[in-house]
């Protein structure tokens, strides 16, 4: 069967992102979602350097972007062991106090991450990205400069999910009764 074309499946646009149901605001240069997969080679010496087949390996997945509301907050949901301290007489003075992080399984806190096109209403999940279990090591640049707004550089990994299918991440809407 022959595929047809229409160029309304021709998309651009942002996205917003939730992890851990949270959204987590504002982005500066988009969001990049990337899966990549390693394969095996298999030859035999019959058949020289002839491949006779390719078998999958293992696949990745990576999502990248770059947080532009650099709240205390948002500090703490993406950076593994942080803390968020308030003062306990002046409630308006907060810090948050990051430990090394020696020892923290990302597997442990990973969390659902959701990357949803803004064009498509709420309730429209149907080109939704989701990884299901997604977390982020904790790596952010933080420059104070005149011409470039302060961000957070965030990348998160997927895990695999035991508990569904082994399943990596999907797309679509994440309300699909199987």
């Amino acid at each position: 069967m022959a595929m047809t074309t229409d160029t309304k499946n021709v998309k651009l646009g942002v996205c917003s992102i939730t992890f851990a149901e949270d959204n987590l605001g504002l982005t500066k240069g988009g969001v990049e979602a990337e899966v990549a997969t390693t394969t095996q080679k298999i030859t035999v010496d019959q058949f020289g350097d002839t491949e006779i087949d390719e078998v999958i390996r293992g696949r990745t997945v990576k999502v990248r972007t770059q947080l532009a509301e650099t709240t205390l907050d948002r500090l703490v949901a993406i950076m593994p062991g942080a803390t968020l301290v308030t003062d306990a007489v002046d409630a308006t003075k907060k810090r948050v106090d990051v430990p090394t992080g020696i020892g923290i399984s990302l597997l442990g806190i990973a969390q659902k991450l959701q990357l949803h096109p803004i064009a498509n209403a709420a309730d429209n999940k149907g080109e939704d990205f989701i990884v299901w279990k997604a977390a982020t090591a904790g790596a952010i640049t933080y420059a104070f400069s005149l011409d470039n707004e302060r961000v957070f550089n965030v990348e998160f990994t997927g895990y695999v999910d035991t508990e569904n299918g082994n399943r990596l991440f999907s797309v679509g809407d994440d309300s699909v009764a199987e």
